[in-house]
């Protein structure tokens, strides 16, 4: 089986794509993105971060950025940077309310997924963390089908 992998904007080069994915919810995939996110950042790589947990997004507000919205622009989506110049893009920064509900079935939220790989304006990126949600469904099988991920961190509980 072939299958044809996404590719982002003119305006977007992402040099490594980085998965951060769990078996199960609650052990830290979020927390390690971030971490991760902001050690590179001081190494003074160009950082994004993807949330891609869309029923659960929780990196707008470990930044500090989810009363913030991302804007759009004819050519695509513009994410929201941190205080420390990492791109963010979530769902919450796209809704009105960001603790409204996403009530999606799973193609509605793989699209959206894939959308933010293609439609953001990422810019020059050295590293791109995708923060998956929890499990082996929609999102995490859509991510390692059709985006050109180079890495992979599973987070466990001990």
């Amino acid at each position: 089986m072939n299958i044809q992998k996404e590719k982002t904007n003119e305006l977007t080069n992402i040099k490594n794509v980085i998965a951060i994915m769990s078996g199960k919810g609650g052990v830290g995939k979020s927390s390690v993105t971030s971490l991760i996110a902001v050690s590179l950042k001081n190494k003074g790589y160009k950082v994004g971060i993807l949330d891609a947990d869309i029923t659960g997004p929780s990196i707008p507000k470990v930044f500090g950025i989810n009363k913030k919205r991302a804007s759009s622009i004819e050519d695509g989506i513009i994410p929201v940077k941190t205080a420390t110049g990492i791109e963010v893009m979530s769902i919450n920064l796209l809704i009105e309310q960001e603790d409204s509900p996403v009530v999606w079935r799973g193609p509605l939220v793989a699209n959206t997924v894939k959308q933010f790989y293609t439609d953001v304006i990422w810019g020059d990126l050295d590293y791109l963390l995708i923060d998956l949600p929890p499990g082996t469904g929609d999102v995490p099988l859509t991510i390692m089908q059709s985006l050109p991920v180079d890495g992979i961190i599973v987070v466990s509980s001990p």
